[in-house]
Parts: C-alpha cells; sequence; structure tokens
C-alpha cells in the first residue's frame, strides 16, 4: 500500500505525521500475537478515496473471559489517531463503519485520541443517527505553541518569573560546567548511535521515580528506531542534544510535518536537574524553529505543568467507542462498565490504600 497510502493522505483533511506510512509500517513488523490486521480502504472510480487503519485485539478480563476490540493500529505508540478520508468523508466513513458491523468478529470499536477538529470525528457526529450504539467522550488535552517570527516575541509570551528563570539557570550551567550548545544528532553520529544516546539518556530520568520508561522494551527500542530511520528518509525527523562540553545532558525528537512540529520523546540526564537543562534545550529548540519558520510547536499529550510555563494554548482529545449489535459485545460493555465503577469506587473509599 506504500505507492498509495502517502497520496492518499495528502488528499485529506486530517494530514498529519501520525497517519503516514512510515508511522504505520514499524507496527506491523512488529505486531503482536494477540493482534491481527484489519485494514480497510475505500475507493471510488478505481482511486483510493479512504484508508482505515485498524488493529483487531484480544482482551483478556478473567482466564475464560475475553473480548476483541477494533482500534486504530498505532493504539499505544501515537498521540493522534484517526481515519484518511480523502474524498466524500462521510459516505466514506459510512461504508467503512457498515462494513465493519456487519461483522461478528469483534465487540467493541474504539477510536482513542481523535483530535478536537478532526474531519473523522465531524464525519461521526455528521451520520450519529445511523449508527448503532456509540459515545464520546473527552480524553486527553494536548497543549501546543504559536510560534512566534522572533526571539524576543517569544520570550515576551513567557512569564518575567520564567524569563529570569531560565536565564539564572544558563548562566549558572556555563560558570560551573562549561560550554553549552544545541547539536543535532548528526553531530554525534549515526541515526542508531543517537537513538541509544536518548534512550540511555530517557530510562535514566524516568529510573528515579521507579518508572521502567518508554522504551524498557527491546520491541519499543525497534519501532522507534524504524520510525525514525524511515521519517529521516522523509526529511521529517529531528534529534537534538543539550550537550555540556560536548556531553549530552538532555535530548528531545521532533518531528516536522508542513510547517508544524511535534515535541515526541525525551529526556534529561538526572545528574544535571538543577540546571532545567530540558527546559533549556526546549528554549533552544524553539529558537531554531523560529530560524525555520515552523508555525506551531505541539507539545503532544498531557497536562503536564511545565508545558504551561511555556504556553496556555491546548486542544481536546476525544475517545469513541462503538459497541457491537451482537448480545455477547452488550455483555461485555457491561461488564467493563461495571468493573470501571468498582475500581472508581473503590479508589475514593480508600485513597491511601490504592
Amino acid at each position: 500500500m506504500r505507492s498509495y497510502w502517502n497520496k492518499t493522505l495528502d488528499r485529506s483533511a486530517e494530514n498529519n505525521i501520525f497517519l503516514t506510512w512510515e508511522k504505520m509500517a514499524p507496527q506491523v513488523d512488529h505486531l503482536e500475537k494477540e493482534n491481527a490486521l484489519k485494514i480497510l480502504y475505500a475507493t471510488e472510480s478505481n482511486k483510493v478515496v479512504g484508508i482505515a487503519p485498524f488493529r483487531k485485539t484480544r482482551k483478556s478480563l478473567k482466564a475464560k473471559f475475553g473480548y476483541n476490540i477494533i482500534e486504530p493500529l498505532t493504539t499505544g505508540n501515537t498521540d493522534y489517531t484517526g481515519i484518511i478520508l480523502a474524498e466524500q468523508e462521510t459516505r466514506c466513513l459510512s461504508k467503512f463503519l457498515t462494513y465493519l458491523f456487519n461483522q461478528e468478529d469483534w465487540d467493541l470499536l474504539y477510536f482513542p485520541d481523535l483530535p478536537q477538529t478532526s474531519p473523522t470525528l465531524d464525519a461521526i457526529k455528521r451520520i450519529h443517527t445511523s449508527l448503532p450504539r456509540f459515545e464520546i467522550k473527552k480524553g486527553i488535552i494536548c497543549p501546543y505553541i504559536s510560534v512566534p517570527d522572533s526571539k524576543e516575541k517569544l520570550l515576551a509570551n513567557l512569564s518575567r518569573k520564567f524569563q529570569r528563570e531560565l536565564n539564572r539557570r544558563l548562566r549558572k550551567l556555563e560558570k560551573e560546567q562549561g560550554i553549552v550548545e544545541l547539536k543535532p544528532y548528526y553531530e554525534l553520529g549515526s541515526l542508531e548511535q543517537a537513538m541509544k544516546i536518548l534512550f540511555r539518556i530517557h530510562q535514566k530520568r524516568w529510573a528515579l521515580d521507579g518508572d521502567s520508561g518508554s522504551f524498557n522494551r527491546p520491541e519499543a527500542r525497534k519501532i522507534a528506531v524504524q520510525q525514525a530511520n524511515l521519517f529521516s528518509e522523509r526529511g521529517w525527523f529531528r534529534l537534538y542534544f543539550l550537550t555540556v562540553n560536548n556531553r549530552p545532558v538532555a535530548a528531545e525528537i521532533n518531528l516536522e510535518y508542513g510547517r508544524k512540529r511535534y515535541a515526541s520523546y525525551c529526556g534529561f540526564d538526572p545528574d544535571y536537574s538543577k540546571y532545567s537543562v530540558g527546559s533549556l534545550l526546549m528554549l533552544k529548540v524553539l529558537e531554531e524553529c523560529i530560524e525555520k519558520g515552523v508555525s506551531e510547536y505541539d507539545l503532544m499529550q498531557g497536562a503536564e505543568p511545565y508545558k504551561f510555563c511555556w504556553t496556555n494554548r491546548f486542544r481536546q482529545n476525544m475517545n469513541v467507542r462503538f459497541v457491537n449489535k451482537k448480545l455477547s459485545a452488550n455483555i461485555v460493555c457491561v461488564v467493563l462498565r461495571a468493573l470501571h465503577m468498582s475500581k472508581f469506587c473503590i479508589r475514593n473509599i480508600f485513597p491511601k490504600l490504592m
């Protein structure tokens, strides 16, 4: 499908890097045993007008109680999902859903992390009266920065306290440790070597909190390197390091698509945490975005406090879930809801124990 995938995406209103062939392909190579591909495409006059990249996943609640869920192929490895609808969005989505609703090999159809501006979400709302039972709920927020055309304007948008703190930390780092520089990955070696440095810094940071981090599993590292190579071939990949006397102390992956930057994985050496090297790296990356004429810097999922030191703007992701019309699917839905409510009650009654 590579020959026409991105060409179809280019004609779609939901044209973002998370729906590209390069994003999807590594997921196929590393599909886990409980998953199966379920990629649909629609044509008109022998031209592809829509692609729905799904997978079917087997979930288990108890030893003998399981259910099947249809979900986006990249679920668990992306901040945004959607369907590629290049033409006649409503009709195309209706065809996909009608096809799925006539199948009995699934119980729940889940669209997590649809951007609030998603054409897929708009199309669902337009045809909602003809659809089986479904629900839409608010998901995670995604802060973003509208990149100005000068460093002066960038700093002017920050609080004076935060500006002073950045300047103080940078001067302290330079005085106590040495020369501070922003370096793209190719100044440190090959892409694979740079990714290993990123993994090490990222995991070292999360280990302090007793967390395994995003790259604890070999499969996660393989997918990340494979995607980095594919994105790099297209000129979409950026990996920056903040170095002190040529030693990497913070790292951040950016994905550039169109005139937008997406802040992907990042990390910093906790030995340098007192200097706020993560914030200093972001400042230098944003300065580079200004030089390159980038219009928006997407901070991606999550309401972490540090993001709101840089911006007060955010978008809302939405989650959509359909329930199959068959009886067993409705039983699954009831059981899941009961389990959710049970956990909710326990956490509220015994918060210290949880």
